[in-house]
């Protein structure tokens, strides 16, 4: 049996009113290829914060990760990092 890479995406959100939904939108095209999602943020001042982190587990080809990686490194107000794990 051959095992995957795992690859996990920290996905910074700086500021939502640039980011203004699109990393949901891309998070929605993507949907059959996420594996885990866990949304990080401040409970206190959730209202007020302007950032959030949203860390992701994916699943699928080289080539739809990278896309994915690009679409969301487009988007203004947002910071994509990237770990990779070889089985």
């Amino acid at each position: 049996m051959i095992k995957s890479a795992i690859r996990i995406f920290g996905i910074l959100i700086r500021d939502k009113d640039k980011e203004n939904g699109c990393v949901q939108e891309i998070l929605a095209r993507y949907v059959n290829s996420i594996k885990t999602r866990l949304g990080i943020y401040e409970v206190e001042h959730a209202e007020n914060h302007p950032y959030g982190l949203i860390l992701i587990q994916v699943i699928g080809s080289e080539e739809d990760m990278d896309r994915f990686e690009k679409e969301i490194y487009a988007i203004e107000g947002v910071e994509i990092q990237h770990m990779f794990f070889e089985p």
